[in-house]
């Protein structure tokens, strides 16, 4: 070789250290501008400064207040980083565990969502490492690097994207493809929920598809003052719906006759009894009944048409609408009008109740049912059906119970209170016991069964057991009593634009007839609130002397209405690590399925040539990582042979003479 030769080939070698040198700068600056903007990051969230808190302009902020203290830690940074024997292999290490973190951050708290220079800078950032170190050496770092540039320059929109309107179709079809094919094989998946009392009392199955949805403009809370805390409190709502018929308002024609009796005003009625509207979308169920709230007054289709009774099922996307009395059976003042209403068998006429209704809600009962159907309605009042004070099956100890449990109180109300408190103190189970009957809830025969094999027997059961034990109980202490079924939905503390009531939420209760009062229901199931629980709470300004109120028992479940910010505790902080943690590593071991297995694959596909090929990157990678001195590539095979154990040296220069005559000597 010439001198001239000789001093070009120095001149390249020292042209690419030089570049590597260079190159190796900017991979840390790179590296240590991911580290600070995540840890800023970390940082804001241990803090709790939320979506206010910029990275920016805190770094800003501390360049500027704290500037010996940065240039320090900065050059306490790289004096680190220099100082490791294998800078190279922990930037690259390090920018995947980086990336990994952002993306836990991203995912669990939000972070790097707001679009500015700085979050921008990030991303691209860590996708130039992370490729880098990922992928194979022969794509070069300024590549990656260019592309970067690049993708930074580039405008970019102002709006995303809007995906909504494709995830909202691919999920409509799937959900209907669900329905169909449950339908078509003929499992019960879909209609265990509602059940139009056929649930036999054997074991349950809990389901969470949701059968209905509801959609309603009215809030899904009450708010009151309570006067404990001082402080305004949220009430969740709460819903009983039913299979219903519209045309049957008795409960409303019996309720306004009731309120006109004790002379109710408007400002009273308003404390436990208001007027409201929902929408419901029948989904995961096929039914039959119309589906709505009790004290349902009004059903129209979906384009607001009164509904038209037939017989067909009805399915996936059924919708009705439904205006309804809204009732608070656990406010004092409707307490006491139930426990002593005024007796009379005297009813308003028709214009007379109109003009009452008209006054109390502003509604046009005229519009709901005509003069004869009231009438027709008032003379049925005073029939109640036999079939509700039918006792048959009840056993001695049933008779026995139902005296030790009620007989001491002198009002209908007061003794179906005090049985519903009874059976609250009944374990509440779905898994039962061998031991446990079934029997048909449809008939006094098999309410009488279910009711005296659970207070006697096992002791514990779901709402079908509870409510044939107080609709026998009721009728056994005299009082017409029925059990009704459907859904017990509680709405969340927070407005949305529809509510999915699932097939967990099906639900029966016993209804009791109080004469001068009409079907009330009660809550016997110890796994629901009871009504006095889910009060609206509301009072008089002033004490009218009309009604005696009790106290209100507290409410457990209640929140602040005013949003307060909290400080994080060592809680908050072990969450936050928790989370990240598991977020590591769930992806870190994706990434490292997905990397052996695409390396797996491209050797299993390659060609012999490329499977020599990759054969010598291989024992390259292994004599490398078996040397304390770094090899610097030059192209030839035989520096590597010189580095190399001596128990593989044999070994090495077979495989790279082989690849050399394959690569150059056109054999394979």
């Amino acid at each position: 070789m010439t001198r001239t030769h000789a001093f070009s080939l120095k001149k390249i070698v020292e042209t690419k250290k030089i570049s590597a040198v260079l190159l190796d700068e900017i991979k840390l600056l790179m590296f240590e501008y991911c580290l600070l903007i995540i840890s800023v990051e970390i940082y804001s969230i241990y803090n709790g400064y939320g979506e206010d808190f910029s990275a920016g302009s805190f770094i800003l902020n501390a360049l500027f207040s704290h500037t010996r203290i940065i240039i320090l830690a900065i050059i306490a940074i790289q004096i680190l980083f220099h100082a490791l024997r294998n800078l190279k292999k922990y930037i690259d290490y390090g920018s995947v565990l980086l990336t990994l973190v952002a993306i836990c951050l991203f995912l669990a708290f939000g972070s790097f969502w707001e679009k500015n220079s700085i979050n921008t800078l990030l991303i691209i950032s860590l996708a130039i490492m992370t490729l880098c170190a990922i992928l194979p050496k022969k794509f070069s770092f300024y590549y990656f690097l260019l592309l970067g540039i690049i993708i930074y320059l580039i405008p970019i929109r102002q709006e995303p994207i809007n995906w909504t309107p494709v995830t909202d179709k691919a999920s409509v079809v799937i959900d209907n493809v669900s329905y169909y094919f449950s339908n078509i094989l003929g499992t019960d998946k879909y209609t265990t929920g509602y059940s139009s009392l056929t649930n036999s009392g054997n074991q349950l199955k809990i389901s969470d598809t949701t059968q209905l949805i509801i959609t309603t403009n009215d809030s899904p809370y009450f708010i009151f003052f309570d006067e404990t805390t001082s402080k305004r409190m949220k009430q969740a709502k709460t819903l009983y719906l039913t299979g219903t018929d519209s045309t049957d308002i008795s409960h409303l024609v019996e309720f306004a006759n009731l309120l006109w009796r004790n002379d109710v005003d408007k400002e009273t009625a308003a404390l436990f009894s208001t007027i409201s509207d929902l929408s419901l979308e029948y989904s995961f169920l096929t039914t039959r009944d119309e589906i709505a709230p009790i004290n349902t007054i009004s059903l129209t289709d979906e384009n607001g048409n009164p509904l038209q009774k037939n017989d067909k099922k009805h399915q996936k996307g059924y919708t009705l609408n439904a205006t309804y009395f809204e009732i608070d059976y656990g406010s004092p003042y409707l307490m006491e009008l139930y426990r002593n209403p005024v007796s009379s068998d005297s009813y308003l006429d028709y214009d007379s109740c109109c003009d009452y209704l008209k006054s109390l809600y502003d509604i046009n009962f005229s519009k709901i049912i005509s003069e004869d159907a009231y009438n027709d309605c008032v003379e049925n009042l005073h029939n109640v059906n036999v079939d509700y004070l039918d006792t048959d099956g009840a056993t001695e100890r049933m008779i026995s119970l139902a005296s030790t449990v009620a007989g001491d109180y002198a009002s209908d109300f007061d003794k179906c209170k005090a049985i519903e408190n009874y059976l609250r103190q009944y374990t509440y189970s779905t898994d039962l016991d061998a031991d446990a009957v079934e029997a048909d809830m449809n008939e006094a025969a098999g309410m009488s069964m279910l009711a005296d094999n659970f207070l006697f027997d096992t002791g514990k059961g779901y709402c079908v057991h509870y409510t044939s034990s107080m609709v026998m109980l009721l009728r056994l202490s005299g009082i017409p009593a029925r059990a009704a079924s459907g859904f017990y939905y509680q709405f969340p503390l927070d407005a949305a634009s529809s509510y999915n009531v699932s097939a967990a939420c099906a639900h029966t209760w016993p209804e009791a007839y109080i004469k001068n009062v009409g079907w009330v229901p009660f809550e016997p199931t110890s796994q629901f609130i009871p009504a006095e629980y889910r009060s609206w709470r509301k009072q008089l300004e002033k004490d009218t002397g009309s009604v005696n109120a009790p106290a209100v028992p507290a409410i457990p479940d209640t929140i602040e209405d005013d949003a307060t910010t909290e400080s994080i505790t060592a809680f908050h902080v072990a969450k936050i690590i928790a989370v990240i943690f598991a977020c590591l590593v769930g992806l870190l071991v994706m990434v490292l399925l997905g990397l052996k297995i695409f390396y797996k694959l491209r050797y299993i596909l390659a060609s012999p040539e490329r499977k020599l090929e990759l054969d010598v990157q291989q024992i390259k990678k292994t004599i490398q990582k078996n040397t304390d001195e770094e090899i610097y590539d030059r192209g030839l095979l035989s520096d590597y042979v010189k580095m190399a154990p001596s128990y593989i040296q044999d070994d090495a220069k077979r495989m790279f003479e082989l690849y050399y005559k394959v690569k150059y000597g056109g054999k394979s």
